[in-house]
């Protein structure tokens, strides 16, 4: 019903009904009605500039020749319009709603930072977190307990691997998002073909098709870039990262948030682990990546104090004895989600069904 509302509240042009159901009742901006159609295309062709931009400055998605952008450009009713659309057109949803525990992993796999493994395809180095592609992509999980499992640095060369569509591909694993130039997208499908992600595979298979329709009906529009975005594909980012989470704690102590409003997971190898936190005769088997990666606590004690604090197991993990650390809160740092503030404890893993219920247990 709500959903109705903005659509018709766009088309009417009602800027103070708009605001209400965006900013009271958190409507979606991004919205498609059986016509494939969105709150901000309705707005331009319709003529109602302040409306639409309202619409781009809350996140209403417009980017440079993407099929959203160009249709909503070809429709605008206004040149003033045409105008505003394209000074906002470098900007989207992502730049101005970025969830932090995605930017994150934005900037996890930009850096490469605490890295275990490199990919070098046809000459061009991709560092990643085995741990990552393991609980994201089950066909990474078992190459990399089988023919990768001893490889820390593997090389690509088949002709059918292009490196930008392998970063495309690795884009949408720790982000949950993909954009690639039109003429790539056959290769990222190909890959996503590969890797069993057949979810990724439809999207971007949908994404030529709208384009491709477009592109036959509205003569001198050019897109030249297809993106995969969608509300339900980081849920699911966080569903299997929250995977290493669940398995961070000890195996006498994960009945705490053992339910059946948890969904069912797939296993990551413990082979990634490396560091434990050992707490009042409890193990947490971690990945310093998170920690490191979000805690500038643990980001400068590594370093530092873990030298003179660690000792090493053969297989290089780290063990760090706490001895007045609480078992509560480690518990709750270990599977601290994503999305609710929670000052100085950082979040870490998990989904928001388990962050609320931290919460509660801390309070």
């Amino acid at each position: 019903m709500e959903a109705h509302d903005l659509f018709l509240s766009c088309r009417r042009g009602d800027l103070q009904r708009v605001k209400y159901l965006v900013e009271q009742k958190e409507c979606d901006l991004n919205l498609r009605d059986k016509w494939d159609s969105t709150p901000l295309y309705y707005a331009c062709l319709c003529g109602h500039s302040e409306l639409v931009e309202y619409l781009l400055v809350n996140g209403a998605r417009c980017e440079a020749n993407t099929f959203d952008g160009e249709r909503c450009l070809y429709g605008s009713l206004t040149v003033h319009i045409r105008n505003i659309l394209l000074r906002f057109n470098i900007v989207t949803s992502h730049i101005i709603r970025r969830d932090l525990f995605e930017e994150f992993l934005r900037k996890l796999l930009e850096s490469g930072e605490f890295s275990d493994t490199t990919f070098i395809v046809h000459g061009v180095k991709f560092p990643v977190h085995r741990c990552i592609l393991s609980a994201r992509c089950g066909y990474f999980n078992d190459i990399f307990q089988q023919k990768w499992k001893y490889r820390n640095v593997i090389k690509l060369n088949n002709k059918l691997v292009k490196p930008q569509a392998f970063r495309s591909l690795l884009q949408f694993l720790y982000t949950a998002r993909l954009d690639s130039q039109l003429e790539d997208v056959a290769d990222c499908i190909r890959l996503a073909k590969q890797c069993k992600l057949n979810d990724l595979r439809h999207e971007l298979e949908e994404a030529v098709k709208k384009v491709d329709s477009f592109a036959c009906t509205k003569p001198g529009t050019q897109v030249t870039t297809v993106l995969v975005e969608k509300p339900a594909l980081s849920s699911e980012l966080q569903q299997d990262l929250g995977v290493l989470a669940e398995q961070a704690l000890p195996s006498e102590l994960s009945d705490w948030i053992v339910g059946s409003e948890l969904p069912l997971m797939p296993s990551v190898p413990s082979t990634f682990v490396d560091v434990c936190f050992f707490v009042q005769g409890h193990r947490f088997m971690c990945h310093r990546v998170f920690f490191s990666g979000r805690s500038e606590y643990f980001e400068h004690f590594y370093p530092t104090t873990l030298m003179s604090h660690y000792r090493t197991i053969p297989k290089g993990l780290c063990t760090l004895t706490y001895m007045m650390l609480r078992l509560k809160f480690l518990l709750v740092l270990s599977i601290i989600s994503t999305k609710t503030q929670f000052s100085s404890r950082r979040r870490l893993y998990m989904t928001s069904y388990v962050q609320q219920m931290c919460i509660s247990y801390l309070v």
